[in-house]
């Protein structure tokens, strides 16, 4: 058996894991919450509806209450306040409507749509199959396993670096980066220290972390700004953001910053704010 050679399509792109539901879970909840209040507003509301009409120096306003009334009773000046009641009922009943069809909807398509169905078909391969096939998926295990084992060669530290050591005995460069490797492993963010990227000017630059979200399986890159207080340092600080732009990796997209100063030290709450936003 170990001289088998499987000759399934390697090079086949491999699924990114489901948003999909995530997101339908999401609308749901949040139409589900609208549509609340938008309820409570109705029934709080003036009875009867609203009729416009169209006149030479503006429009007037007509109250209908009766189901066969055509016309309304003219709703005058002092009473502006009516019209105003009746115009956001009348909206408010179209869009429950429009809520009620769109939940049943998103209903429909968390009852029915299974995206771990997929992976499940593999899991219930016996151990020899799984040798044989060439999976669609890749579990989040399996894939943080290879991403973390990625070999690569960091700048390494000159004998006069001072010596700053992370809860996971990694050595870096700064306490305000001890900080942040120490929220991501507390957080169990993948991350690689230093890793080498070339840009889209050919030169190779070192991002102090590049992070991992394992749910959607997105690198972001990660630097930190230290000493902003020193121009030079700010102006090439501001450089290197554009190098990164240009080369495709834009702040809140796929690019993390933090900055300090002097009087203004790193912020530990606004770290967990960051990995909870974007790597989390």
């Amino acid at each position: 058996m170990g001289d088998i050679q499987n000759y399934n399509m390697e090079h086949v792109d491999t699924l990114a894991p489901d948003t999909i539901k995530e997101s339908v879970m999401c609308r749901h909840s949040q139409l589900s919450l609208l549509l609340a209040d938008i309820q409570g507003r109705i029934s709080n509301a003036p009875e009867g509806s609203l009729r416009t009409a169209r006149k030479a120096h503006g429009c007037q306003y007509y109250h209908k209450v009766e189901v066969n009334d055509t016309k309304g009773t003219y709703i005058k000046k002092h009473n502006y306040n009516l019209a105003i009641e009746l115009a956001q009922k009348d909206y408010d009943l179209r869009i429950e409507q429009c809520l009620l069809k769109e939940l049943n909807f998103l209903e429909v398509i968390l009852k029915k749509y299974n995206p771990s169905e997929i992976q499940h078909i593999y899991d219930s391969l016996n151990s020899f199959r799984k040798e044989m096939v060439t999976p669609v998926f890749v579990s989040d295990e399996d894939f943080t396993a290879n991403w973390k084992a990625s070999e690569y060669t960091s700048l390494g530290f000159t004998p006069d670096c001072a010596e700053y050591y992370t809860d996971n005995g990694e050595r870096v460069r700064s306490k305000s980066e001890i900080i942040i490797a120490n929220k991501l492993y507390r957080y169990n963010i993948p991350y690689r220290y230093e890793y080498p990227l070339q840009l889209q000017s050919g030169i190779i630059t070192h991002p102090d972390f590049t992070c991992l979200n394992v749910k959607t399986r997105q690198e972001y890159i990660w630097e930190h700004f230290g000493i902003m207080d020193n121009v030079e340092y700010a102006c090439n600080a501001i450089k290197k953001i554009s190098d990164y732009a240009n080369s495709g990796y834009v702040l809140g997209r796929n690019f993390i910053a933090t900055f300090e100063t002097a009087g203004t030290p790193i912020n530990a709450n606004c770290i967990d704010s960051l990995i909870k936003s974007h790597l989390c």
